[in-house]
């Protein structure tokens, strides 16, 4: 049995694992909890940015001991390669406003870029390909994601992103949860899924995919829980 922490930053992103997995609540507020597929599941609504995901992140660990993070969640697409609900898998995650950003490869954690751990990569991947074969219509794409406190709606900043950091989406938490496991040296994973391109249609279009968006990344991550 793993104790295994999923962070989502709203209501949508975390009530489908909450009533699918049967969720109670925890001593701490937002933290649920759950048993399935053999784990205790810990499930956190973090609340929206960084900060508010790095505190949901250390307390999952300090607390609860859990020895896996994932996140799920939507994300501002950056590449026309993908449509809305697509899903990106991070492959490695860094933040689009920490300027300069190799402050942070001077000083602790010594490294400005995080690496997902490459069996939950895969395990993603599997589950991605078990969803399509089951009928689910929808791509993947294995990548960077690159976070940021701001909700991208700008067609120039979203290209500029995706030429500076080799980014396929951006987000407001990503980065951070990925820095809290590693400092604490535990394997964490990142998916996210389209809830618009990250231009001037996003707000828009933001409120009409996000319930959807949100439901297939929980999707993802519950076949994940199976193979881990």
């Amino acid at each position: 049995m793993a104790k295994i922490g999923i962070i989502g930053a709203m209501n949508s992103e975390v009530v489908n694992f909450c009533k699918e997995l049967g969720a109670e609540k925890t001593k701490i507020e937002g933290i649920y909890k759950a048993e399935a597929f053999g784990h205790e599941v810990y499930i956190s609504e973090s609340g929206i940015g960084k900060v508010n995901a790095a505190i949901s992140a250390q307390r999952l660990v300090d607390i609860f001991e859990v020895e896996y993070l994932i996140n799920s969640g939507v994300a501002g697409c950056l590449t026309k390669e993908l449509s809305t609900c697509d899903a990106v898998i991070a492959k490695e995650l860094t933040y689009h406003d920490f300027n300069p950003l190799d402050i942070l490869d001077r000083n602790p954690p010594y490294t400005s870029r995080f690496k997902a751990d490459e069996k939950l990569v895969k395990i993603a991947e599997n589950a991605c390909e078990e969803l399509i074969s089951g009928g689910e219509k929808f791509k993947y794409i294995t990548g960077n994601i690159v976070s940021g406190d701001c909700f991208i709606n700008d067609g120039a900043k979203a290209k500029q992103l995706r030429e500076d950091f080799g980014a396929f989406c951006t987000e407001m938490e990503g980065a951070a949860i990925a820095h809290v496991a590693t400092v604490n040296k535990i394997p964490f994973a990142v998916i996210r899924t389209a809830s618009d391109f990250a231009d001037e249609n996003a707000d828009i279009s933001f409120e009409e995919v996000e319930k959807i968006a949100a439901k297939r990344a929980s999707f993802i991550v519950s076949k994940m829980l199976e193979s881990i």
